[in-house]
């Protein structure tokens, strides 16, 4: 739902009914103006971060159902704008406030869902996430496909309307669903934390839940006193690698947000390179469809090569595919041969399956695992900060390369791209260790006992906690 409501504005700058209502002539048609793409694109940007941090009051004083449940609400509230906006400035508007509930589920649906799930499927829940989101995008892209060529407001007004389809089926299904137990506990009402955790077992296990119960007071404790004391300053000091950790998480998400990926303009971009309104269409459908089976297909380079040689070949194939990609434009006859156009966004494909396979989801594996158990919220919560403001950065970008009224670059743009993923490489290659096949306490070790990057998957850690300091020294002499 998330995706579908983020992407779904994203694509009508290519569409041609959207281009007329809120767009201004150019040439033989219309064009939304640079400014207002970025105005419309940073709304959702900006609200999220809002919404990410705001959403936290509202689910600790009234649960997460009910939080939920009042966000779906408003939701459908909103849609109103979207569909009935008469001029840009209140499209622009909606953009932003939707933007502040799209934050709030980011936060919300993986928080609820770790809490009621049951160990085994929560890694599940957390391995689909990105599945999910690109479900999602796939779907926008396929439905503003088949009104590509209607003429009036209902072009785009249907795809915004088919929004309310998703709070309808979710408030049904949250009928069934009971409160958080982990919150009723935080909360001292552990009667009613008896009865939820009833409702997601079975009666077989029911005389059980008393000890879970217990179990779970005493787990709430013990992450309180974790907490006790941890600054948002800690994660930038370097005891126990804390810096150094974030410095992993953070530059991941950033160099996916650099790597050239045209997924998030990826319509309007391969109608600027030159194919026809219904090819674009068509190609970023091939491209969502990519971006599908590569996340479906991610754990085998994963499990058979290893999280770091996964990503650095995917750096190292994008190198490739944007050092082809920008010089075609300069082609003699570039603007009146289409199979450049073709050949380019060909080219742009290939590299978003590679992407799929390996930096999508890794920036989502490798930073869940890296950061210490006291500050893991925290360094997630810097992390997502970071994330969101170059996302802006790309988000400002993207349209005044592209945009025939403002730079008019297309696929030029992307010798940027392709001069930052050669700063991204370099990192990778230098500071990315191996963690595959790595625990909680061995990477806690290795971090805490600075051993560099391309130790990382021989080192040996030792399995007695007594004799750390000596056995890390044996090791770093040995290597």
């Amino acid at each position: 739902m998330r995706a579908y409501d983020i992407e779904i504005t994203g694509n009508f700058f290519a569409l041609p009914a959207f281009q007329k209502r809120f767009g201004e002539p150019y040439k033989a048609g219309f064009q939304v103006p640079a400014q207002w793409q970025v105005g419309m694109g940073m709304g959702a940007i900006v609200g999220q971060v809002v919404g990410a941090w705001a959403c936290a009051i509202p689910m600790d004083r009234f649960g997460r159902k009910k939080t939920l449940s009042m966000y779906l609400l408003i939701t459908s509230g909103l849609v109103f704008m979207q569909v009935f906006a008469p001029n840009r400035t209140i499209l622009t508007a909606s953009m932003y406030l939707q933007g502040i509930i799209w934050g709030g589920y980011h936060v919300m649906a993986p928080a609820y869902a770790s809490e009621v799930l049951p160990l085994r499927l929560r890694y599940f829940m957390t391995g689909t996430a990105n599945l999910s989101y690109v479900i999602g995008q796939l779907l926008q892209t396929g439905i503003t496909r088949a009104f590509v060529n209607w003429d009036s407001d209902w072009a785009w007004r249907t795809p915004y309307m088919i929004q309310w389809a998703w709070p309808a089926i979710l408030l049904f299904g949250l009928i069934w669903c009971p409160e958080s137990p982990w919150w009723l506990i935080r909360k001292g009402r552990l009667d009613d934390a008896k009865k939820a955790l009833d409702g997601l077992t079975s009666p077989d296990m029911w005389k059980d839940n008393e000890n879970t119960i217990a179990m779970m007071v005493q787990t709430d404790l013990y992450e309180q006193e974790l907490e006790t004391g941890a600054t948002y300053w800690d994660c930038f000091s370097a005891h126990n690698g804390n810096r150094r950790r974030l410095e992993i998480c953070s530059m991941l998400f950033i160099i996916q947000n650099f790597s050239g990926n045209p997924v998030g303009f990826a319509t309007y971009l391969f109608e600027q390179v030159g194919l026809s309104p219904e090819n674009a269409f068509n190609m970023s459908i091939g491209l969502m469809s990519m971006n599908l089976i590569g996340s479906l297909l991610c754990v085998f380079p994963l499990t058979w090569f290893g999280r770091r040689t996964c990503w650095i070949f995917s750096l190292c194939y994008a190198q490739v595919i944007l050092w082809i990609v920008a010089p075609l434009c300069f082609t003699p006859d570039y603007k009146t041969n289409a199979s450049y156009a073709w050949a380019q966004s060909g080219l742009l494909i290939s590299m978003q399956l590679t992407y799929a396979l390996t930096i999508g989801p890794l920036g989502f594996i490798i930073s869940s695992d890296l950061p210490s158990t006291k500050l893991r919220a925290k360094t997630l919560s810097l992390t997502a900060t970071f994330q969101g403001m170059t996302y802006l950065v790309q988000t400002i970008l993207g349209p005044y390369l592209l945009n025939p009224g403002a730079i008019n670059a297309g696929a030029k743009m992307e010798f940027l791209f392709a001069g930052i993923s050669v700063f991204s490489l370099i990192w990778s290659y230098f500071r990315l260790p191996e963690t595959k096949d790595r625990g909680y306490e061995e990477l806690d070790y290795l971090f805490s006992h600075n051993v560099p990057t391309k130790q990382f998957k021989k080192y040996i850690v030792p399995i007695e906690g007594a004799n750390r300091e000596d056995s890390a020294t044996t090791h770093q002499e040995a290597a």
